[in-house]
Order: C-alpha cells, then sequence, then structure tokens
C-alpha cells in the first residue's frame, strides 16, 4: 500500500493547521495518511471528536483499488476510484478546494502530466501543499503489484518556483536523500 516519508509529518501538520481548510482533496490516497491527519487536526483537535460532530470535508483520489480499505471510510467522506489525471486534467471533475494535498504523487507522472495535474490542482483550489522526491536518487519501479508506483519524473528544488510559495522547506529522508514539502498559493486564494 502506498506510503512515504515521515520526517516532514510534524511540519505538514503545521502547515495544514495554519491553512485551516473547510474542504480537502488527498490527491493519491494510499496508506491514507494525509485523510486521517486532516480528520485529526481539522477536527478532533478542535473540539469535533465525534463523527456527527466533524465539519470538515476531506475527499480523496485513489486509482489503485487495492490501496482502499475499509478503514479508509473513518476519515474520508468521499474516495473517489480514479486516474487523478483523467480526473482533474481531462474531465475537469472536481473544485471548489481549499487545500489540495499531493504526497508523492508528481513524481508518479510523466513531467508534461505531472506539471498538468500541479496546474489543474492549483487552479481548484486556495492552497497546494505537495511532497516530492528531489534529485535522480529516487529510481522506483512497479511495487507490489501496483504499476502506478513507478518514478516517471525526476523534480528539483527550483521547479515549484513558478508558483506563489506560501512555505517551503528541505527533508532528508532515512537514507539521506533530499524531498521537499512545498504549501502553494492556490489560484483561489489570490483571486
Amino acid at each position: 500500500m502506498g506510503t512515504s516519508n515521515w520526517q516532514n509529518i510534524s511540519y505538514c501538520v503545521e502547515l495544514i493547521r495554519l491553512v485551516s481548510p473547510a474542504k480537502v482533496l488527498d490527491v493519491g490516497v494510499g496508506f491514507g495518511r494525509w485523510g486521517m491527519i486532516c480528520r485529526e487536526f481539522l477536527d478532533v483537535w478542535q473540539g469535533k471528536v465525534f463523527r456527527e460532530q466533524w465539519t470538515t470535508r476531506v475527499e480523496g483520489i485513489e486509482v489503485f483499488e487495492r490501496n482502499i480499505d475499509v478503514y479508509h471510510a473513518c476519515f474520508y467522506d468521499h474516495i473517489y476510484r480514479a486516474d487523478a489525471y483523467e480526473l482533474l486534467v481531462q474531465q475537469e471533475a472536481l473544485n471548489d478546494y481549499d487545500l489540495v494535498i499531493l504526497g508523492d504523487v508528481l513524481e508518479h507522472f510523466a513531467k508534461p502530466e505531472a506539471n498538468q495535474l500541479l496546474r489543474a490542482c492549483w487552479d481548484i483550489s486556495r492552497y497546494v501543499l505537495l511532497n516530492v522526491p528531489i534529485g535522480s536518487d529516487w529510481p522506483q519501479g512497479s511495487e507490489y503489484g501496483n504499476v502506478y508506483e513507478t518514478h516517471r519524473s525526476e523534480w528539483s528544488e527550483d521547479e515549484f518556483n513558478v508558483y506563489p510559495v506560501a512555505a517551503k522547506r528541505m527533508f532528508k529522508d532515512y537514507v539521506g536523500r533530499d524531498f521537499a514539502t512545498v504549501l502553494l498559493q492556490g489560484k483561489r486564494c489570490l483571486s
């Protein structure tokens, strides 16, 4: 099941709480980390402990059906079982979010498609939070029968500066490879 580094989690929680979104889209749900974190720190930490008290809308997109398990329904209001590129870029099916999370997603698309996906997320949201491996030290093929886990693009830290960057921090994973957490002000924040 798709998961990613842990070294940036506390920083991401700070950013999520700072943005304080009412409606979140987690692109590439995988294990469900960001849905759980959003639910905990946007509702439970605000005293809305029980499901009937929750006010944050947490949605996700997951292309690999086997990644979605029954426990995801405990945190997500809805999961779109679809390819994020097709849903957001080709169909333009979703809009109006306060925060879109791309947690280790962009590297799974070829660069042109990844850039289109990022732009689509930027267009529909007040903020975009992304975590992305930096450099060429991140080769990865199909994992646990999931061809969508293949890394198809490499990224540099400066590539995201074409968007309004609200916050950015570099991290090292457990073997010393670079990855970035970037919070972008989305189009809805600027208009």
